[in-house]
């Protein structure tokens, strides 16, 4: 057989024979590089270096790099240890040499060791060689990749483009090179530094931070030392730590003699060093295919597969035609299955496939169930039974161009469901052609992405809101020191005009069309969430007809509007919320009947719960005031009635309603634990009952007394940035007999104060103001007098939720616009109570 087999040789082509030896030879050359590398060096020393060591008559001295854990370090036994240690252990076998172990306090002093050559190695150095000159440094010895560390509550790799992506945050420890790495190459990453490494584990451990960047060994060491289970290493970097090892420079020789030292430390000494400092997510797979040994096999094997297939394929041509002519009746068959093939039916997105003039051949499960069609009604119909009108035949001629041309168009559709009801999708329709090149079907994939554009709306009308909101409160705030100055200037003329003048009318008009502004600036901040409501005894009746008298000109002259108001009924609420809830019923009910006209009916009753109504209702029982808003339009359909009170929710056609009116008006009315409710029938009108819980005010508390203004005495610092306000509050306190020294400049003012502080009895300062806030001047004056009383004036700011009075010396918070008779009583009160 073996004769035979020779023999065959001979007979065959140049090209076997090669392969025939080349395959022993591929299968074995991994095997014997191994074993070449990892044999060591007989003696790598030359005689005189040999020499050198010998006439060494004393250790050498090793010092520690600092902070440098799990590489070298010094245990508690005083043993020399870690993976550089491995190394210099290793080196010292290597050369029968000893060291002593110094182990300087930082890197200053280690540095300092090295000049006054108190030294002789340091194993460690990973800095810049150039960086000193007292020190000769080998090669790089020991090369260490470095880790991304992340919590084990995350599951996706990581690399720190995706962390800068992701605006992720890493924890680097201070002065170390790692840390200009990131800030260079990603600005974009947030980084918390930390003290050391241990420190950005643990925020890493706490999920107080996404990530870390760390060497393997340094987190192994850091891991087991301090127990801490749940990290996992997410990833890895393109930044390398490399330590050499560093010999005086008067020993140019030891260096040389180090170097081959390290030199002739096999890859395999190395693995088992690294392996012995490395713990990190070490299972039993892992530390197969590490073994360095193992993978040469495999290459071995591998290399002799390969070959051995390319021998087979060479030595049977007769396979290759019959595989070439199997081939070709493969794609013969594939030719006839391709539509089919390229539309699997279980697919979760709808998918069909369209001839050249746009008739449907097939359609998979997904799309009838998204369309709500039958296979039967769908199948050798036109493709426009799907298509909704809103694009012109522009569009249509377009995609057909793309796809004509060999294009696979991408874009977002709108079709129309069998009962009428919309779907945008997003589509990919791809062109099919055959071997001729000719455009035989389209096939188009459809996913349905109606909740999500919904909900992108949704979130564009919330954001406009949050947007108003914002916009509200600060016109609120400039408002507020409008209206305060008109109606201060109005109230310090009021007494120098006689009563019934018609100077004294016109200024008692001026105060109300202020307390009217005023009324409308807050509720301008209630609705910007920048004032909590202000719940008063409120008459419902008398709001509503003021409501009414405003509604009436926004209103059709073809809406009739009739009212039914019950005296009596009172109720604790704010009444710019209120004002609001009655304008929003009364203003759908006008916009039901803008077509048509009808009848707009409100009205308000005093109505007694028993408890099972109540409870039904999720009421207690007692005494509440009804109102009513009904009206006689078109109706709410039964579908929509149960989501009226929906956010986001509306009837009303794109552009014309945000579905945020009724949503806040139910918000309003549940906060005064109250209840609402819609009755409604198409054609005939709408029904809309709000119950809020009666209340005659007593239960909020005795109106307290107001104080009568007097005469006082005493130095007041008044502060506020708006020249207008100074001049009225300084006229009216010194009408009051008070010594008024007043500032539009913060910085200014606590300059003044600095210079004199006991000059004055009271400071009164506003908020919002430039360079320096009113809670801030408040602040630095209680540092320097703790007794002196403040009165801190607001119209509308972030900070005043979290001042409090007593704080810093703030006896008082005055939310402008405020009467000046107020401001007075609170000066009074204070002076008095310093007294």
């Amino acid at each position: 057989m073996i004769n035979e087999f020779l023999s065959s040789l001979r007979k065959s082509s140049p090209v076997y024979l090669v392969l025939f030896l080349l395959l022993p030879l591929c299968a074995t050359l991994p095997v014997y590089w191994y074993f070449y590398e990892n044999t060591r060096l007989t003696d790598p020393l030359s005689e005189m270096e040999r020499e050198w060591l010998g006439r060494l008559d004393r250790p050498l001295v090793l010092a520690v790099t600092p902070d440098t854990r799990p590489l070298e370090f010094v245990d508690a036994q005083g043993e020399y240890q870690g993976m550089v240690a491995d190394y210099v252990h290793r080196v010292a076998e290597e050369l029968n040499i000893e060291f002593e172990v110094v182990e300087p306090a930082n890197m200053q002093e280690l540095l300092w060791l090295a000049k006054q050559r108190r030294v002789d190695v340091i194993a460690a150095f990973a800095g810049n060689p150039a960086s000193t000159d007292a020190m000769l440094f080998t090669n790089p010895y020991l090369e260490l990749s470095t880790a991304i560390l992340a919590n084990r509550s995350g599951k996706e790799p990581l690399s720190l483009s995706v962390i800068s992506e992701k605006k992720m945050g890493l924890a680097l420890p201070k002065g170390y090179d790692v840390l200009s790495y990131v800030e260079k190459f990603y600005p974009d990453i947030h980084i918390q530094t930390t003290y050391n490494y241990l420190a950005a584990l643990l925020h890493v451990s706490f999920n107080e931070i996404d990530a870390t960047i760390i060497s393997l060994p340094q987190a192994s060491y850091f891991i087991e030392d301090k127990g801490i289970t749940n990290l996992r290493v997410a990833g890895y970097t393109d930044y390398r730590l490399y330590y050499r090892m560093g010999v005086r420079s008067d020993m140019p020789i030891l260096a040389d003699i180090f170097q081959k030292a390290l030199d002739n430390i096999t890859p395999v000494e190395r693995e088992r060093i690294l392996k012995r400092w490395v713990h990190l997510q070490q299972d039993y797979l892992s530390a197969f295919f590490s073994n360095r040994f193992i993978w040469y096999i495999i290459v071995s094997i591998v290399s002799f597969t390969l070959l051995a297939f390319v021998g087979i394929i060479f030595w049977n041509r007769t396979l290759r035609l019959r595989v070439n002519e199997r081939t070709r009746e493969l794609k013969r068959e594939l030719k006839d299955r391709t539509r089919f093939l390229a539309a699997l039916d279980q697919a979760e997105d709808g998918i069909f496939i369209l001839d050249t003039d746009g008739i449907l051949e097939y359609v998979n499960a997904s799309l009838l169930n998204l369309t709500q069609y039958t296979e039967e009604e769908m199948l050798g119909r036109h493709i426009s039974m799907l298509r909704a009108k809103q694009h012109p035949q522009e569009f249509f001629e377009e995609l057909w161009k793309v796809l004509r041309s060999g294009g696979v168009w991408r874009g977002e559709t709108v079709y129309v469901k069998k009962n009428g009801e919309e779907i945008s999708a997003e589509v990919t329709a791809t062109p099919v052609f055959d071997e001729t090149g000719a455009l035989i079907n389209i096939v188009e994939l459809i996913r349905d992405v109606t909740e999500q554009r919904k909900m992108e709306e949704h979130l564009k009308q919330s954001q406009k809101l949050e947007e108003l909101g914002t916009l509200a409160g600060g016109i609120a705030h400039d408002f507020n020191n409008i209206i305060a100055a008109i109606s201060g200037y109005a109230e310090l003329a009021l007494p120098s005009t006689e009563k019934g003048s018609r100077a004294h009318t016109n200024l008692e008009r001026i105060q109300q069309v202020a307390e009217r502004a005023r009324a409308m600036v807050h509720q301008i901040l209630v609705f910007s969430r920048r004032r909590k409501p202000e719940k008063v005894l409120v008459d419902v009746s008398a709001m509503v007809k003021e409501v009414l008298q405003l509604l009436r000109p926004s209103l059709p002259s073809t809406i009739e509007i009739k009212s039914k108001l019950a005296d009596g009924c009172t109720v604790m609420a704010d009444a710019s919320q209120l004002h609001q809830v009655v304008m929003n019923l009364g203003t759908n009910a006008g916009y039901a009947m803008r077509t048509n006209g009808g009848i707009l009916t409100i009205s308000i009753s005093s109505i007694q719960l028993l408890a099972g109504t109540a409870r039904l209702m999720g009421l207690s029982r007692g005494r509440y005031v009804s109102l009513v808003v009904e009206d006689t339009g078109e109706g709410i359909p039964a579908h929509h009635v149960r989501r009226i009170f929906d956010p986001f929710f509306t009837t009303k056609p794109k552009g014309e309603g945000t579905g945020m009116g009724l949503s806040m008006v139910h918000g309003i009315i549940t906060s005064m634990r109250g209840h609402i409710s819609v009755e409604s029938s198409e054609g005939v009108g709408t029904r809309f009952t709000v119950l809020i819980p009666y209340s005659k005010g007593e239960e909020e508390g005795e109106i307290p007394t107001a104080v009568p203004l007097t005469e006082g005495e005493g130095s007041i610092m008044l502060v506020d940035d708006e020249e207008d306000l100074v001049k009225v509050y300084s006229a009216a306190l010194e009408d009051l007999g008070y010594d008024v020294r007043p500032y539009n400049d913060s910085a200014e003012a606590l300059g003044a104060f600095r210079d004199n502080p006991y000059s004055i009895d009271l400071l009164i300062t506003d908020q919002t103001m430039p360079k320096l806030t009113g809670d801030k001047l408040a602040t630095a004056v209680h540092i320097i007098r703790p007794d002196l009383p403040i009165i801190l004036c607001s119209g509308y700011s972030d900070a005043i939720d979290s001042i409090k009075e007593g704080q810093n010396g703030i006896r008082k918070v005055l939310l402008k616009p405020f009467e000046l008779q107020d401001l007075g009583r609170a000066v009074q009160e204070l002076l008095r109570r310093k007294l």
